[in-house]
């Protein structure tokens, strides 16, 4: 456990129970404090620290290409208009990472959520994902026909 103290310390306190209580692997948890937790094999979600104790739960659902053309955008805006009507009846979002090279579905947990309020925020994450993974993959071949 001395080799996992420093990753369990940067966690915020309702990450760190949830991977105590779920006995989640060392490997999960990285040492800035984010844990990766696979869902269904395939889907990879990232808990991240937020402001102030927050979580925020991350996942990656469409690679950008470097260099976007008319099709590309008119792909980036049908998916931008179907997160858009989303946003009023769901708590997790679409958007493009820092670096510009993905599209990434993210979702805040309040600091004040407990184990249970993060477990349930992760079950919606999850379908969620299930839902975007799904339209980004119908999408993905066209984009790809996009760059070339």
């Amino acid at each position: 456990m001395t080799a996992h103290a420093p990753s369990l310390a940067a966690l915020p306190p309702v990450v760190r129970t949830f991977v105590q209580h779920h006995r989640i692997p060392a490997d999960a948890v990285r040492s800035e404090g984010r844990v990766v937790l696979a869902i269904d094999q395939r889907d990879r979600v990232h808990l991240l620290p937020g402001p102030h104790n927050s979580v925020v739960l991350q996942s990656d659902v469409l690679p950008l290409p470097d260099h976007a053309d008319t099709r590309t955008d008119d792909i980036l805006l049908r998916l931008a208009k179907t997160a858009a009507g989303l946003l009023q009846g769901h708590a997790s979002t679409l958007s493009i990472d820092r670096n510009r090279q993905a599209l990434v579905l993210q979702q805040l947990v309040p600091a004040r959520a407990d184990l249970q309020a993060l477990q349930a925020a992760l079950a919606d994450f999850a379908n969620a994902l299930a839902f975007w993974s799904r339209i980004c993959r119908a999408e993905t071949a066209a984009l790809r026909g996009a760059v070339r």
